[in-house]
């Protein structure tokens, strides 16, 4: 496909996403997968002061202060520490690991629709099954490199703050204060723009079959040079997101609302129908977005 503008990229990413609405079953069930990984530390959390303020009551203390001291030993012991530090850990590279096996799926499902074919063929099962292995390398250089923007800004904010509180003459605090405005506008643009960068990563090793390393700095040299239209696709796709999510949040309050007072149970189906419309609608966003990404970092000059 042809190198496209922003407005056409965005519109192969809508008409990838909704020729390919089917991958929201998928995102529905890997979010809740995730969302259920981060469960285990907080419960063993919970059991451990549980437990070492029961030992305590046992014991015969009755001081709030006893009480608490036990329930605070049980969870700064160093097996605690380790326990938890090891189920945090696994639960988030666990968690990493299921994106990045959705992502292997869908972005070729989204690839066939973005190449124009009129009846894409089925490649998420073999996305997944091949595409999982090349997309972890791809993700964790993306990740490294977003690491790497953070630090950045973080460094930059610092040490502009830092200079603002020394004093310099005249001359030097103007060239100074110039230096540091350049410094601090790449530095506020570093993380969006190593977070395209990685996703476009994503597209090119998922699509286009390049190597981890490759793709990485194959997608760098895309958005640098085209950084405009990276950035204002990301931000029309980010200000439709916080309007039609931002709607339907509104809408679930209201509808909660009204139902004040109701039974629990009663209130139990709309909360979850409410929940689920809210995860499918920003589970289409990402599709868009992925196709609209994987539209600017795939196409080629003719």
């Amino acid at each position: 496909m042809t190198e496209p503008s922003t407005i056409q990229a965005l519109g192969m990413g809508a008409r990838a996403a909704g020729r390919s609405a089917w991958l929201v079953a998928p995102a529905l069930l890997v979010a809740f997968l995730r969302s259920a990984l981060g469960w285990p530390a907080p419960l063993l959390a919970l059991a451990l002061i549980r437990a070492g303020t029961a030992a305590r009551l046992a014991g015969g203390a009755r001081a709030p202060g006893d009480v608490l001291s036990g329930a605070v030993a049980a969870l700064s012991a160093p097996r605690s520490l380790f326990l938890l530090a090891g189920l945090f850990l696994a639960g988030v590279l666990a968690s990493a690991a299921l994106r990045v096996a959705w992502l292997a799926g869908a972005l070729p499902t989204l690839g066939g629709s973005l190449a124009g074919e009129r009846v894409p063929a089925p490649r998420f099962a073999e996305g997944f099954t091949w595409g999982f292995a090349p997309l972890v390398g791809t993700a964790l250089l993306g990740l490294a490199v977003e690491v790497a923007a953070q630090l950045y800004l973080w460094t930059a904010g610092l040490s502009a703050v830092f200079l603002a509180l020394h004093r310099a003459p005249p001359l030097v605090a103007a060239v100074r204060a110039g230096l540091g405005a350049v410094v601090l506008v790449s530095a506020v643009a570093g993380p969006p723009l190593a977070s395209l960068a990685a996703d476009a990563a994503l597209a090119r090793t998922a699509l286009a079959g390049d190597r981890p390393a490759r793709a990485l700095l194959e997608a760098l040299r895309r958005v640098a040079l085209r950084p405009p239209a990276f950035v204002l696709a990301g931000m029309a796709l980010g200000l439709a997101a916080l309007v039609v999510l931002g709607s339907a949040q509104a809408m679930e309050s209201a509808a909660l609302g009204l139902a004040a007072g109701a039974p629990p149970v009663l209130v139990l189906g709309p909360r979850l129908l409410t929940t689920v419309l809210g995860a499918a609608l920003a589970a289409l966003f990402e599709l868009w977005r992925l196709g609209t990404v994987a539209a600017l970092a795939c196409a080629e000059r003719t």
